[in-house]
């Protein structure tokens, strides 16, 4: 009996020790801003200190899905959506392809919106604006993107 509560008690302190040695490893995971007082972020990139852009919600802006680089709905050569037709256009978007969702703020979104094939699924999105404008979110070179709450940005 003295042998099975060492055993449990061992248990559950290596079960401690492992979720300690976890929860220390994954610091090394935190945003690069996570450490930041967001007032003074805002400050240093208002001022220009970094390379930014602010970004202003606008509800009338297109989010695309476009059939991805090789041009095929869904996955090359393949009927997706088991309807009999391989590549047809219902197929855009499926599961494991190189199709691909993009915002006005993702790179290469200004030349889908002139592909063929290339479908407006939802509307609003963030698009660059003025700083003036006082915005919600930003892009930093450095930091990637970040929110201002709305007491910080007033």
């Amino acid at each position: 009996m003295m042998v099975i509560r060492l055993l449990i008690v061992g248990m559950l302190l290596g079960g401690v020790i492992a979720r300690l040695v976890m929860l220390n490893h994954t610091r090394q995971f935190a945003p690069p801003t996570a450490g930041l007082d967001r007032a003074d972020l805002k400050r240093v990139v208002s001022r220009g200190d970094i390379d930014s852009q602010p970004y202003c919600f606008a509800d009338d802006v297109p989010i695309l899905l476009t059939a991805g680089h090789d041009g095929l709905p869904g996955k090359a050569d393949v009927d997706d959506n088991l309807d009999g037709i391989v590549d047809d256009r219902r197929e855009t978007g499926a599961v494991g392809s190189d199709d691909e969702c993009l915002g006005p703020a993702d790179e290469g979104y200004q030349a889908a919106l002139d592909f063929p094939g290339t479908l407006s699924i939802s509307k609003g999105g963030f698009v660059p604006c003025e700083a003036e404008a006082n915005p919600p979110r930003w892009w930093t070179s450095q930091w990637g993107w970040f929110v201002v709450g709305k007491e910080v940005a007033e």
